[in-house]
């Protein structure tokens, strides 16, 4: 009977990563039809680190504003609430995505551009084949390796011997730590991604980002495609999840350089909230 296991390791409630109070209730309130941006703009009100990250980017020059911007209803409106969301995810995760993961052998940030590079890919995904929600696939792309952090903190001698049998025999990693933990990254991650009460659409997808077979529904086939671009330039397409969603892998390709470009305004904004 292994000894870590998924049960185990949420069991840990003080040493799990969170996602804070108020990030979860903006959340909330962007997906409410109903949400005024003076709802939105009170909650954030409510964060003093988050009021100044939003009245620093509006004022920065990713935005280039004529004029000063100094209260977070007016910064509200000017952002838009797909703006504040992506400012709410990334501010949120950025602290926790960016850290080194020593048992899988990443530096500091390495984790952090994978994972902005993987949310930025599945927006663009989305979009271009008429997703109603990018943004949706934004957060989920941003999401789809949080249980690296998790095992990296509580499975660490288990993902060393992962990691070192990835390398050995050539295997993906999360086929890796199945053989060792008797499950995944994208298992526990989608266990914590319930923990914290998010959809159960991003739960499904951060569960499913390594699945060979698509699903019926199109979000884990775009963060898997997302997830095979965001590795560099040498990726291979996963075919069926192409196929399932109706996406050229020319098309696919072309994408890949849009995100490139966007990435680097992506990367001043994130040096904006620094």
């Amino acid at each position: 009977m292994r000894s870590v296991t998924i049960d185990s390791i949420l069991g840990r409630v003080d040493d799990l990563p969170e996602l804070p109070q108020v990030a979860s209730k903006i959340l909330q309130l962007i997906n409410d039809p109903e949400t005024s941006a003076q709802d939105l703009a009170q909650v954030i009100s409510t964060d003093q680190a988050l009021t100044a990250r939003v009245l620093r980017l509006c004022n920065s020059a990713y935005y280039g504003m004529s004029r000063k911007v100094t209260t977070v209803n007016e910064g509200v409106t000017i952002l838009g609430f797909s703006a504040i969301k992506s400012l709410v995810l990334i501010a949120t995760a950025y602290g926790t995505v960016s850290q080194s993961l020593i048992g899988y052998g990443m530096k500091p940030g390495e984790l952090w551009n994978h994972s902005l590079s993987c949310g930025e890919h599945a927006r663009h995904i989305a979009a271009k084949i008429g997703y109603p929600e990018p943004d949706e696939a934004f957060t989920a792309g941003l999401l789809h390796d949080i249980g690296k952090i998790v095992l990296n903190q509580h499975a660490l001698p288990e993902i060393y011997r992962a990691n070192n049998l990835c390398m050995g025999q050539e295997i993906p990693v999360h086929e890796a730590e199945t053989q060792v933990l008797g499950f995944s990254h994208a298992e526990i991650g989608a266990k914590l991604a319930e923990r914290w009460n998010l959809p159960a659409i991003l739960c499904d997808a951060i569960g499913a980002h390594h699945d060979k077979a698509p699903t019926e529904h199109k979000l884990p086939s775009i963060v898997n495609i997302a997830n095979a671009m965001a590795q560099g330039e040498d990726f291979e397409l996963p075919v069926l999840h192409l196929q399932a969603i109706g996406l050229d892998d020319f098309v696919a390709l072309q994408l890949h350089e849009d995100v490139k470009k966007s990435l680097v305004e992506m990367n001043r904004l994130v040096m904006a909230l620094a």
